[in-house]
């Protein structure tokens, strides 16, 4: 398995003036979080891929320090985010995606790449009404699409920004015509493969997770990971 974590953005709402996946939580940064809870996950350092754009140099410097690869979105100041997806080649291997400023148990990764679907995506229900929230609409353990439109009523819970690709060549192939939106998310890709690959919600609350967008994220992640 292979792992992808998108972190080119320059996280403007943060306002911390650093890349989101260098900024400290508790004493360490987002990043070297990130590693400690994919070894606990079983994934080696070596399998991880940085997607990098603002402020490069730094991260890349820390990647570095922490045994991990990057490469450089060189359309990382675009409205989306899936640009990055398309910074490395379509490969035969699974791939595991992460946003960058996510904060994450590990058993929240395992439980997903053990999940059945061609894409496995983790939804908390304990969230399901927040208006900038990505909300799951799901039927069974189908997951039918991501938006954070959707009515409460229809709303399983929150995407985690964490999804399972079981078949990256395939995704990359469905989801070509995506890679020239400059506002495209990886969203919209999961929801543009429900009609042609089963795409699987993991609807759990058992674990902590934070994703860090505003100084207010990061003083709940500051509580939730010590």
């Amino acid at each position: 398995m292979k792992v992808l974590i998108l972190a080119a953005g320059t996280g403007s709402r943060l306002g911390a003036g650093t890349p989101k996946i260098l900024v400290e939580v508790s004493g360490k940064t987002i990043l070297s979080r990130h590693v400690d809870s994919l070894t606990k996950a079983g994934i080696a350092s070596e399998e991880v891929t940085v997607v990098t754009g603002y402020k490069s140099d730094d991260v890349t410097d820390s990647c570095r320090t922490l045994g991990l690869k990057t490469v450089y979105n060189p359309r990382w100041n675009t409205p989306g985010t899936f640009s990055s997806f398309f910074a490395i080649p379509p490969s035969d291997s699974s791939l595991l995606i992460i946003h960058g400023d996510l904060l994450w148990e590990a058993g929240l990764a395992m439980g997903t790449f053990n999940s059945s679907g061609d894409i496995a995506v983790p939804v908390d229900p304990r969230n399901r009404a927040d208006e900038e929230a990505m909300k799951a609409e799901v039927r069974g353990s189908r997951l039918l699409r991501l938006s954070k439109s959707l009515p409460v009523s229809r709303s399983a819970g929150e995407s985690m920004g964490m999804f399972f690709i079981r078949h990256h060549r395939i995704l990359h192939r469905l989801s070509e015509r995506l890679s020239d939106d400059p506002s495209a998310n990886f969203d919209d890709a999961v929801n543009l493969a429900a009609g042609s690959l089963r795409t699987e919600a993991w609807i759990t609350d058992q674990f902590v997770w934070e994703e860090v967008d505003t100084p207010e994220d990061l003083a709940a992640a500051g509580i939730k990971f010590l």
